[in-house]
């Protein structure tokens, strides 16, 4: 690998357990498409999930570079930090076992930051699919415009305000190393896998910096049965671990906050609990937090950028028969994944197939 290529390296970090089914095809789509970045696995499974695993890795060695580790028990939060502790490469970016994202964007978004300083993290468009299958192969039924965080606000505080408000994650964007491994330092800290493993971490993405959405298809999302669900609000909240995630977010958000903008972290952490009491409010579906004129000017804000997103990234753009059409800007791109997906491999598609169900 030349210089030029190397400083721009990106490692794709997969946290699995027990799903090697879905390792394994992830891996089959990487060799296809002929990936040369990083792949690490951390894999938490049990001993027949990591032994799968391992046999999948083993099946494109030497095609990939795959590092394989094994976090046996750890948690989202845990597992990922471990993981990013071990980088190597200068930027990184997350990936779920389930999902895919386009080599070719990674590179660019590589490349994006490495020539803006002020951007954290950057990503493509999104693309979410459901197969009929519920599974790990089938026809693909659904497709539709997956949103992702867009932050280019000047002061980290409007940032947090705004990512609160409208909330998306971040971590499928491509981050610098030094930004992942700050964003995962203080969740050892949190036993909540909400917290830990994505709030904290999204937010303190928009609090080091602003966060770019690049032309092109990124990252493909499907959506199936066997999910990693995060509980309804109101679950959430009602769960002992809760306040204790939430007194950790809020003072390493406040202290993060208060040193990106120069501010108290007294007042750092004001805006920090304003921006949760939206979050909380938004998410338990209540409305009386539009009572004060300043909430109403978030109200016309968030419609406003909204308005922005649907104006420049039309649904229509995304449905299955736009994006098989070769003058779509997004079909090269798309192209190998739905191979991948409505194509089960010789010989146990269709028992991947039956399991995936169970």
């Amino acid at each position: 690998m030349n210089e030029a290529r190397q400083n721009l390296a990106v490692t794709l970090l997969i946290p699995t357990m027990n799903r090697p089914e879905f390792v394994e095809r992830l891996l089959r789509y990487y060799a296809s498409v002929g990936f040369t970045g990083r792949i690490s696995v951390g894999d938490s499974s049990g001993p027949d999930g990591v032994k799968a695993a391992r046999e999948a890795v083993k099946s494109v060695g030497g095609t990939l570079d795959v590092e394989y580790a094994e976090y046996p028990g750890l948690g989202l939060g845990d597992c990922w930090k471990q993981m990013i502790d071990r980088l190597t490469t200068p930027y990184a970016a997350y990936l779920a076992d389930d999902d895919f994202l386009v080599p070719a964007a990674v590179d660019r978004c590589a490349k994006f930051l490495s020539e803006h300083s002020d951007y954290a993290a950057a990503h493509g468009a999104g693309l979410g699919v459901t197969l009929d299958t519920n599974g790990l192969f089938g026809n693909v039924v659904v497709c539709d415009y997956y949103e992702q965080t867009v932050s280019e606000a000047e002061s980290a505080s409007e940032r947090l305000r705004q990512h609160l408000e409208r909330y998306t994650v971040t971590l499928f964007a491509v981050h610098r190393a030094e930004t992942w491994r700050a964003m995962f330092k203080d969740v050892h800290l949190i036993k909540d896998m909400s917290f830990g493993g994505e709030l904290l971490p999204c937010c303190l993405s928009v609090v080091y910096g602003k966060v770019k959405e690049l032309d092109g298809l990124y990252v493909v999302r499907q959506s199936h049965g066997r999910r990693y669900e995060q509980p309804t609000m109101f679950d959430w909240i009602a769960t002992p671990a809760w306040f204790a995630g939430y007194e950790v977010t809020r003072d390493v958000l406040a202290r993060e906050l208060a040193a990106q903008d120069g501010i108290s972290v007294e007042a750092a952490r004001k805006i920090v609990q304003e921006g949760f009491r939206y979050y909380v409010g938004r998410g338990m579906g209540l409305r009386s937090q539009w009572a004060n004129g300043g909430a109403l000017v978030s109200l016309a804000r968030t419609l406003w950028h909204t308005w922005q997103r649907m104006q420049s990234k039309p649904h229509s753009e995304f449905a299955l028969e736009a994006l098989m059409k070769p003058s779509s800007p997004y079909h090269a791109d798309f192209a190998p994944v739905y191979q991948l997906l409505t194509t089960p491999p010789p010989g146990g598609g269709e028992q991947r197939r039956s399991h995936a169900h169970e």
